[in-house]
């Protein structure tokens, strides 16, 4: 699917549903389910006001949170979306899942482990395929190891393009220490069709983060935030309108509103994006080196390791939570079995150095690039087959040297 950007997408739905009446607290879904024409007016007035994409109102309707109900409710509101694109969209409008934070955390701040988080998003994932989603979107997140997982989830199940979006605080990181280069280039080399920011603060706010994202974007940027940062004082459609043209000329080019937005605000929005110009990314600025990150941060690698590996897990952990970020290039381990791979796996969330790893059993090798969160580094001393290092490069975004 080709998009063309600036790219629009809609604004809020919660903030709009509470103003048409549904009481704070109270499920979404289940005020869209008993109210479908207030819902299908907004989605009419998003589309009216020039949205490119109106999102099927699916946010927080998740296995996790809804248990067997959740099924039957995607499917209902996928279809209630549909129903107003067909009668209102003239065929150019598409529609997008809305998925959230499943719901369930990881180890070892939860004990959800990456197999339950995986099946969350799966069982969303099938239904939205299903029924036709064009764009499989999730935002709001506020862990990268989940919309990793997420991530993986979507293209391991669809080939349907991928919006892929978290929120940050004002100094651009997540709720879980994740910042927001780290997260947009991540998810766009895993493969995202654009990956970005949304809900967090105003778009004033937004625009430092956005700079920073798009130093080390390699997809395009989505940037879906709110009307501002007071409640009682959100900007006004005009005033939204002309903070977002400063957030296009940093590089955001998938764009639309989160909170405190409305149909008003996504006309104001369309009106000025022909008068704005997208900002190109330049993936031939790294100076030879390649981008790598670890959970925390993102940082140029120039593919030197200069560390001897350590054998022994327990003896390596010991020692990484010492390493310089500063002095090393990279934490160097030789991997020989899967309990070892468990057991760092358990702990890598805790450093901020890239891993690079010696293994020469693919088994072994997967179950690393599959469930850490970051891009991991094979070293040269590896022995696996050309094609399973180019599987694992494709698949995992990950990298060797």
């Amino acid at each position: 699917m080709n998009f063309s950007y600036p790219f629009l997408l809609d604004g809020a739905t919660g903030s709009n549903l509470i103003a048409a009446g549904m009481n704070p607290g109270e499920r979404t879904a289940d005020f869209i389910l008993s109210h479908p024409d207030v819902m299908a007016d907004l989605q009419r007035r998003y589309i009216e006001a020039g949205s490119c994409v109106i999102h099927a109102p699916t946010f927080g309707v998740t296995p996790t949170k809804f248990g067997s109900e959740y099924a039957d409710t995607l499917r209902r509101l996928v279809s209630l979306t549909r129903e107003t694109a067909e009668k209102y969209g003239n065929g150019n409008v598409l529609i997008a899942s809305d998925m959230s934070p499943c719901g369930l955390f990881a180890e070892p701040m939860g004990h959800a482990t990456f197999d339950d988080i995986y099946n969350d998003f799966a069982a969303q994932i099938k239904i939205f395929v299903e029924e036709g989603v064009d764009i499989l979107s999730f935002m709001t997140m506020y862990s990268l190891y989940e919309s990793r997982i997420a991530l993986l989830a979507c293209k391991e199940l669809s080939d349907k393009p991928i919006f892929a979006s978290v929120t940050v605080d004002k100094n651009g990181r997540t709720m879980t220490g994740s910042d927001i280069r780290t997260c947009v280039s991540l998810l766009g080399a895993l493969g995202a069709s654009a990956a970005g920011l949304n809900c967090s603060t105003g778009p004033y706010d937004t625009a430092a983060n956005l700079r920073s994202a798009f130093s080390a974007a390699n997809v395009p940027l989505y940037c879906k935030p709110n009307a501002g940062t007071d409640v009682e004082n959100y900007l006004s459609p005009e005033a939204f309108a002309e903070a977002m043209k400063l957030l296009i000329s940093e590089g955001a080019c998938v764009v639309g509103g989160c909170c405190g937005t409305s149909p008003d605000h996504i006309s104001a929005l369309s009106k000025i994006l022909p008068t704005c110009t997208v900002k190109q990314i330049d993936r031939n600025a790294n100076n030879g080196k390649i981008a790598v990150c670890t959970e925390k941060s993102w940082r140029e690698f120039d593919g030197n390791i200069s560390l001897s590996p350590v054998y022994d897990v327990e003896t390596f952990l010991e020692e990484c939570f010492d390493f310089d970020p500063d002095e090393y290039d990279a934490a160097h381990i030789e991997l020989t079995c899967i309990d070892d791979a468990k057991e760092l796996l358990s702990s890598c969330y805790m450093f901020d150095i890239p891993l690079a790893v010696t293994c020469d059993n693919f088994a072994v090798a997967e179950k690393m690039a599959r469930e850490y969160c970051g891009n991991l580094i094979f070293t040269d001393r590896c022995e696996l087959e050309p094609e399973q290092g180019t599987y694992l490069s494709s698949a995992y975004a990950s990298l060797f040297i």
